[in-house]
């Protein structure tokens, strides 16, 4: 058996007849570090430096302690496999990008003062995340000049504070933020939560005026399926590359960045020059049926598929059972949530999102999903069960069988090698708390 080699730079030369990566100023620096942001940011400034002038890396920092990857990008050189598959316009996809876009790996718990050193410099223009729905969150901290902040706003402040200092307030020097976490209006909540942090450490208000009029703050959407790395077939995989890449990620090829900013924003993302389909318009037009009937399923098919010891989004859907129930759910309940034009719309776009799960060549693993479940359930479910609710003046019987099924995971009813639960430790222990209660009352539900 051949002994191949890891991916790095002497690989990348060698083996994707690249005479040296291309060296670009750093001019993006992005919160978060795991799959999806992988696969779908860092794809799109590959593509930016490929068909563009762009000409622009990224600085990738871990978002919470508990990360594992940048020790992996940096003794990767920041690279990293993305493996395209999937049918898109009647025709089959499969494509391979070595992508090249990452320029540095910080983990900023062990060094802070290297991620200072980022926002000191001059060409860093734009800032993104993906931190899950969990990450737009407001925390009460305490400010230190010394150590890396736990929450993501509380890491954005600390940051701006640093830059703004640093070039003494100039109004050109503010950052364009546009997270892509899965939030209704996250740039706004981002926002809001970051002033909100800047007020409680007493910084100076000609700072919180520089982060209103200097910093813009976009509000996103984002989709694209990207569950990450291909583990039952990644031997195979590597003999075909003649390498080995363990931060190799799976994506499908179909793809939308929805972005509400000003118009400067699209004039210096060249995104749609580059062939993307990234749209600037307001997130409202597409939000509603993207969370509603692409997001809303798959937090669904989480819980409900692992108790059910089913690994993926594709063996649920196989299942009679659990597709019955995923499009009778769709159909019959969160639909008739949706205003006329919306029901419209939904067909076809229902139609696309079971084509999407049942792509053979994804495997999309329900533990992946699974993270930060109850966030995401907030987010994308609740809003469709009280509307039903209160619509009909019933309840939403697999709406509300889907939250049952929430419950049962947070609880361990099926203690198996299949998942493990993977949430806020607050949220892990009001779950639990909750499921201690042997006749919840009332207000114990609506305080959950």
């Amino acid at each position: 058996m051949n002994i191949l080699p890891d991916l790095n730079l002497a690989t990348y030369k060698e083996s994707m007849s690249h005479s040296v990566k291309k060296e670009y100023p750093m001019r993006v620096l992005q919160v978060g570090d795991g799959n999806f942001i992988r696969g779908f940011v860092d794809w799109m400034i590959y593509e930016l430096n490929r068909k563009t002038d762009f000409q622009g890396s990224i600085v990738s920092m871990q978002a919470t302690p508990r990360g594992k990857t940048v020790p992996k990008l940096q003794k990767q050189n920041g690279l990293f496999t993305l493996l395209l598959r999937g049918i898109q316009d009647g025709e089959e996809v499969n494509e391979r990008h070595v992508v090249d876009s990452i320029a540095q790996a910080i983990n900023p718990y062990e060094d802070w003062a290297e991620a200072l050193k980022v926002a000191e410099l001059d060409e860093v223009e734009f800032l993104f995340s993906n931190t899950t729905e969990a990450g737009i969150q407001y925390e009460k901290e305490t400010f230190s000049k010394e150590g890396c902040p736990i929450s993501f706003p509380a890491k954005v402040v600390s940051l701006l504070y640093h830059r703004y200092s640093h070039f003494q307030g100039a109004a050109n020097k503010g950052w364009i933020i546009i997270p892509c976490e899965l939030i209704e209006n996250n740039g706004d909540q981002l926002k809001r939560i970051c002033l909100k942090i800047a007020d409680d450490w007493e910084l100076p208000s000609d700072f919180t005026n520089w982060i209103t009029s200097a910093c813009t703050f976009c509000n996103t959407l984002v989709d694209r399926i990207v569950p990450g790395y291909p583990k039952q077939e990644d031997t195979l995989l590597f003999e075909q590359f003649g390498y080995k890449d363990v931060l190799l990620t799976v994506g499908e090829p179909y793809h939308l960045f929805v972005i509400d900013g000003p118009d400067f924003v699209q004039q210096k993302l060249l995104f749609k020059e580059a062939g993307l389909n990234v749209q600037f318009d307001k997130i409202e037009h597409y939000r509603e049926l993207k969370v509603k009937l692409l997001n809303a399923p798959h937090t669904m098919l989480a819980a409900i598929g692992l108790l059910l010891e089913i690994e993926s989004v594709k063996e649920a859907m196989e299942n009679p059972l659990m597709s019955s129930f995923i499009q009778r759910t769709l159909t019959e309940e969160i639909r008739e949530t949706l205003p006329p034009m919306g029901k419209e719309k939904a067909i076809p776009f229902m139609e696309q999102v079971f084509d999407r799960f049942a792509n053979p060549t994804i495997h999309h693993r329900l533990a992946d999903i699974s993270l930060n479940s109850y966030a995401k359930f907030k987010a994308r479910i609740w809003p469709s069960l009280y509307t039903y609710y209160s619509d009909f003046g019933y309840p939403p019987k697999r709406l509300v069988f889907a939250f049952a099924a929430l419950l049962q995971f947070f609880a361990g009813a099926k203690i198996t090698s299949m998942y493990e639960v993977k949430d806020d430790q607050q949220v892990i222990q009001k779950f639990q708390a909750f499921n201690s209660i042997q006749t919840p009352s009332l207000e114990e539900w609506e305080n959950l």
